[in-house]
């Protein structure tokens, strides 16, 4: 539960400047024995979710919340325990939880990569997908409304891990006529 862990968060901030243990010290040389109200305000004031969690999560919160990484990998037929309660572990934990959080990992990177301005006008789109996670089905109504607002050819293309691009979508539809655009 995240509101549930972000309120765990700010609690330990204040527990940390209060009462702080060597493990927090060691943590958190900047925050240990300072104000916990001057800590709490700059904390929400400088920080968004996913730094929130890669400056504050601490290891005592890594244990009382029992929180783990793990690796599945589409390639594996197996799920693999990548972080657990140790010194590498609760580094790796808070980087993964906070990757969950940075936007940039839930958009997909599309970009502009060709307008062909003297020719037919075309506009071709090239998704790379990030940690292989194909787009959502919907990227076929997407390209429609892009047509729609460029009124020229749209191509979305794919950019595979060898570098090699495969064309995912077309609007209109090559060698078909599509009434519905």
């Amino acid at each position: 539960n995240p509101y549930a862990l972000g309120f765990a968060m700010f609690r330990d901030i204040k527990r940390i400047c209060e009462e702080p243990t060597d493990e927090d010290k060691e943590w958190f040389p900047d925050l240990a024995g300072t104000d916990w109200l001057d800590a709490l305000h700059f904390a929400m004031h400088n920080f968004k979710d996913e730094s929130f969690i890669s400056q504050y999560l601490s290891p005592k919160l890594m244990r009382d919340f029992k929180l783990f990484a793990i690796n599945d990998d589409d390639r594996k037929n197996f799920i693999e325990v990548s972080a657990i309660h140790d010194e590498m572990g609760y580094k790796r934990i808070r980087e993964t939880l906070a990757a969950q959080y940075n936007l940039s990992n839930l958009e997909p990177n599309i970009q502009v990569f060709n307008v062909d301005v003297r020719g037919d006008r075309s506009l071709t789109l090239q998704y790379v997908p990030h940690n292989r996670i194909p787009l959502d089905e919907s990227y076929d109504e997407v390209l429609k409304h892009v047509y729609r607002l460029w009124g020229f050819d749209v191509i979305l293309e794919e950019v595979k891990d060898t570098g090699h691009r495969e064309t995912l979508a077309t609007c209109p539809k090559r060698n078909q006529y599509d009434s519905n655009i």
